[in-house]
């Protein structure tokens, strides 16, 4: 069985209370603790010392920058979150997958609003914090991230949703916002 297969089948089935408690701590844990740590303070306080890189020049400009590219993120990641539980029924997690296809906004200006959003906060606070390495290694992250998307949940989606999702996709940009038609 696919991968993509395993994760229609499994957006599909129920959640113990125990899983359903997991499914939902285990993201925030991951992404709010793990790979903030794994991105921000292995590199900042040891990769940039070991690998001789200087800091990013101009300390105010990259504030103002990331805090900008930061909030913008929390925005996305916030009015995503709040779409998909109260139009899709879901979350982002395959095991609580949303039950209805979400196209309105933020969806009606890019399909990956979560992703955008998860990427500017990730770039933001790389950037205001100056690191080199860190920089690289959000670029890396998020690199994966548009390819697992591409390859695996736009797959799974077009199953799951079928040719309601085909059309959306023709209809709706993969990342880069646009204004909505609608």
């Amino acid at each position: 069985m696919k991968l993509v297969d395993k994760i229609v089948e499994a957006s599909k089935n129920p959640l113990s209370p125990k899983n359903h408690f997991l499914a939902k701590a285990l993201p925030i844990f991951v992404f709010f603790f793990f790979f903030p740590a794994l991105f921000f303070l292995l590199p900042k306080f040891i990769f940039d010392a070991l690998l001789n890189f200087p800091e990013i020049p101009f300390p105010f400009l990259r504030s103002i920058l990331g805090g900008v590219m930061f909030l913008g993120g929390i925005f996305f990641l916030l009015w995503t979150l709040k779409a998909q539980k109260e139009m899709g029924k879901g979350t982002p997690m395959p095991l609580m997958a949303t039950q209805k296809l979400v196209i309105q906004a933020p969806y009606s200006f890019t399909r990956n609003p979560l992703a955008l959003g998860l990427i500017n906060f990730y770039l933001g606070i790389s950037i205001a914090l100056g690191s080199i390495s860190s920089l690289i290694i959000v670029l890396i992250f998020s690199a994966a991230i548009l390819l697992y998307i591409k390859n695996i949940e736009e797959k799974e989606l077009a199953q799951r949703y079928g040719a309601d999702y085909v059309a959306y996709k023709k209809m709706t940009p993969f990342l880069i916002p646009r204004r909505s038609s609608k």
